[in-house]
């Protein structure tokens, strides 16, 4: 039986996932997984020019912000989670690969959330498959932190599964092969549509929606070149069927709604 999430307390608790787990699924797991975490990444490190300041909001183990930093060398980046085990192997194996500060990792008191930055500290604000796994409120409390937090004209980057796609499929198989339960974690499912409304309720106005990751990663174990141009392909001829949703948002001036 699917689980009711109800209150605040009964989301997922995320101290159960070992430390670095997907940053080593990103450098050691399967071929799917390989590529699978390692292409999102580019795709969205892509989407961030250099010498951007960068908050990576629900950051991990700093899978993305290793990935961020080696694609674009300016970038100066800080990644923040509530997750302090995750905070810890961060800074321990991946902040030392850049050395002079140019990636930081700090942990979040739980009980709040919100970034301890100034208004206006940041050119980009990243989410990458974090959403899914906020209550409503605690997601729309950040997202009004983002907007504080971006400069003028800064961007929300934001990725999550496309529930409108073969995504609950690929999460049954999934749930077989590894310790991951999506089904207890994933508390908010979201298509095309519905992440768009959601966004535009935190006070964003919605510039670019896309999907990518129909079939690519599932070729990997037979060629890692010939995922590549399935990719290349997947990513460029927009169907909005791929397994990942990933939304480019400016803030509305005024209220919430931009009203």
């Amino acid at each position: 039986m699917l689980p009711v999430h109800k209150t605040l307390k009964s989301v997922f608790n995320y101290d159960e996932i070992p430390p670095g787990y997907y940053y080593t699924a990103m450098r050691e797991g399967s071929p799917t997984q390989r590529f699978w975490h390692r292409r999102k990444f580019e795709h969205v490190a892509r989407l961030i020019s250099d010498g951007s300041a960068v908050l990576d909001f629900g950051c991990g183990a700093g899978s993305f912000l290793a990935v961020l930093a080696e694609e674009r060398p300016t970038v100066r980046a800080v990644g923040v989670d509530i997750g302090s085990s995750q905070i810890d192997f961060a800074n321990r194996e991946v902040a030392k690969l850049f050395p002079g500060g140019r990636v930081t990792f700090e942990a979040l008191p739980a009980a709040s959330g919100v970034v301890p930055y100034p208004d206006g500290a940041f050119d980009v604000v990243t989410v990458i498959e974090v959403i899914e796994h906020l209550h409503p409120a605690i997601a729309h409390r950040f997202l009004r932190d983002a907007r504080r937090l971006l400069k003028p004209g800064g961007r929300l980057i934001l990725t999550t599964p496309n529930y409108r796609s073969l995504w609950p499929l690929i999460e049954v198989v999934l749930e077989r092969m590894s310790p991951v339960k999506y089904h207890e974690q994933h508390i908010n499912k979201f298509t095309p549509s519905s992440l768009v409304k959601f966004v535009e309720s935190g006070g964003f106005e919605v510039q670019t929606v896309s999907t990518i990751f129909i079939s690519a990663p599932f070729l990997a174990p037979l060629s890692t070149g010939l995922a590549d141009f399935v990719h290349r392909i997947e990513t460029a001829v927009q169907l909005h069927a791929g397994s990942l949703l990933v939304v480019e948002a400016t803030p509305l001036p005024g209220s919430d709604f931009g009203l």
